[in-house]
């Protein structure tokens, strides 16, 4: 969805009068009226000019997001969009493309890398960044790293954490910079086939991101992993080429998985945050102000998206029944279980990074 700039219109009223006997004080009092009427249209247009947003804009960005429009996380990038017009004074505009319009994730962190211009923006998930070099990064997305979205949070708000894992991507020369952050949920596991519990999703194919660590964690509960485009995951399903897949309850519902996958299991193996990226030549070629313009967005829009996303949830929780799907919630003993079974996911992909893990840990467990 592309937002319209509104342009600034001077209206010029062409004023033809011609004397027609002695009412002079009818003709001045036209002519006042129209003059007053032409300069109250350009005070008008001028008043419109000077709106954020109604100039033409000296730079334009294009951001891409995997998930359709009324997904919250692609209102995310909307947001993030208004909030730079606002901000920017209309000289810098975003141009938001949902539904993998520019590309899927993998496409796009790949133009990312080589400087932008098909897309200059991507919102990626910090379990696919992984394969990008993003060392840091893979202490997102390890199993039941977070216990909370309070967690999560405290640790992405914590200035020097949070600062941290955004400019990784610069640090490791990945050629992306980090934005700002967001938050579409935990990760729960949902199949074509009835299930009662974690139990049943052993030995099922379950699509996964094209992510060694991700598949490393569902190889961890037993099931077999299928990386896969996310764009071909409601085929696969519907043919029964993958038995299952996994992603937040709002992807779930956008994306309309429940018309072929209506088993949902609560299991919440990871709670990975999204991280938009920018192109670093890009990033690089911007003035400091337009530098801060563009975090100040961030931020603001991360800020709305934490505001939004629970009472989003608790929406889209309400309609499952409508919609037919089953709800499995994961039982005390089951997330014990899954928590040891993910526990050597967690050692794997840690080495190195223990310090920053338990600087993590301490952080959520601080009490506000």
């Amino acid at each position: 969805m592309k937002r319209s700039m509104v342009l600034p219109v001077f209206i010029a009223v062409a004023l033809s009068l011609t004397g027609c006997g002695p009412d002079s004080a009818g003709k001045k009092s036209s002519e006042t009226t129209l003059a007053e009427n032409s300069e109250a249209a350009a005070a008008q247009a001028t008043a419109e000019a000077a709106q954020p947003g109604s100039r033409e804009p000296e730079l334009v960005f294009k951001y891409g997001e995997v998930n359709p429009e009324e997904n919250i996380i692609a209102k995310v990038g909307f947001k993030f969009a208004e909030y730079v017009d606002e901000l920017s004074d209309g000289r810098i505009k975003i141009e938001v493309y949902p539904s993998d319009a520019l590309g899927d994730e993998k496409h796009s962190l790949y133009v990312l890398q080589r400087g932008g211009g098909q897309v200059d923006m991507y919102r990626g998930n910090t379990s696919q960044l992984t394969g990008y070099g993003f060392k840091n990064l893979n202490l997102f997305g390890l199993p039941y790293v977070f216990e909370s979205r309070e967690g999560m949070w405290k640790v992405l708000e914590d200035e020097e954490l949070g600062r941290k894992f955004l400019s990784e991507g610069s640090e490791i020369g990945a050629g992306m910079v980090g934005l700002f952050y967001t938050d579409e949920g935990p990760r729960n596991l949902f199949t074509s086939r009835e299930i009662k519990g974690l139990e049943d999703i052993r030995n099922k194919k379950i699509r996964v991101q094209e992510s060694v660590l991700m598949m490393d964690t569902i190889s961890a509960l037993g099931a077999q992993p299928v990386p896969m485009p996310y764009s071909e995951v409601y085929g696969a399903l519907g043919t029964g080429a993958i038995d299952g897949a996994e992603n937040p309850l709002t992807a779930y519902i956008s994306s309309r998985f429940y018309e072929v996958a209506p088993y949902y299991l609560m299991s919440e193996h990871v709670y990975s945050p999204g991280i938009v990226l920018m192109a670093e030549e890009k990033w690089n070629a911007l003035s400091e102000e337009d530098k801060n313009i563009l975090l100040k967005a961030g931020e603001m829009a991360s800020q709305w998206n934490k505001e939004q996303i629970e009472e989003e949830e608790e929406t889209l929780r309400g309609q499952l029944d409508e919609l037919g799907v089953i709800v499995i919630e994961m039982t005390p003993e089951e997330r014990e279980r899954a928590e040891q079974e993910e526990a050597i996911v967690r050692t794997s992909f840690t080495p190195g990074l223990e310090d920053l893990l338990n600087r993590m840990i301490e952080v959520q467990n601080i009490q506000e």
